[in-house]
Order: C-alpha cells, then sequence, then structure tokens
C-alpha cells in the first residue's frame, strides 16, 4: 500500500481529547453516569482522575480496546454452562 499522506491521515486511530476514541468513551461514561445515576454535582471533579488513568492505560496498552473487546466475543459465558469452562 502506498504511503500517502492522505492513506495515513485516513488509517490512522480516531482520538478525541488525545486518547483513542474507546478509552474516551468511557471516560466520559465514568463521570457522567453516575451523575445521572446519583446527582452528585462533585462526581464531575473525578473526570481528571479516570482521564488521567486513561492516559496512563493508552501508554501501556493503545490497543488495549481491542483486546478486551476480542476477549469478550470469543470467551464463553461461565455463569449459566455446566461442564467445561475454557475454550479449547
Amino acid at each position: 500500500m502506498e504511503k500517502s499522506a492522505v492513506i495515513l491521515g485516513l488509517s490512522r486511530q480516531a482520538k478525541f481529547l488525545g486518547l483513542p476514541l474507546p478509552y474516551a468513551m468511557a471516560v466520559g461514561g465514568m463521570t457522567v453516569l453516575p451523575f445521572i445515576l446519583f446527582k452528585p454535582v462533585w462526581w464531575f471533579l473525578t473526570a481528571p482522575i479516570w482521564y488521567g488513568l486513561a492516559r496512563i492505560a493508552t501508554r501501556v496498552n493503545p490497543n488495549g480496546h481491542h483486546v478486551f473487546s476480542v476477549m469478550m466475543q470469543v470467551t464463553p459465558m461461565a455463569i449459566l454452562r455446566k461442564g467445561r469452562l475454557h475454550v479449547s
């Protein structure tokens, strides 16, 4: 494949606030959902904590959300199943 600026720009990972999009959505969810459910305004002050943890997770493994999604799709649910609980 050609390494032109257009191809490289269109094939890069989408980012929001400097984080890959799934991590940014998780930060938004961890900040907004408890506010919607429990109504404490001070919960918005935890946004920098979640953002910092997401930045650390991105530096450790920028594709961690892909690993998690594949793991959830491939590994069977073991709660309602009897017998072997591993993928063979």
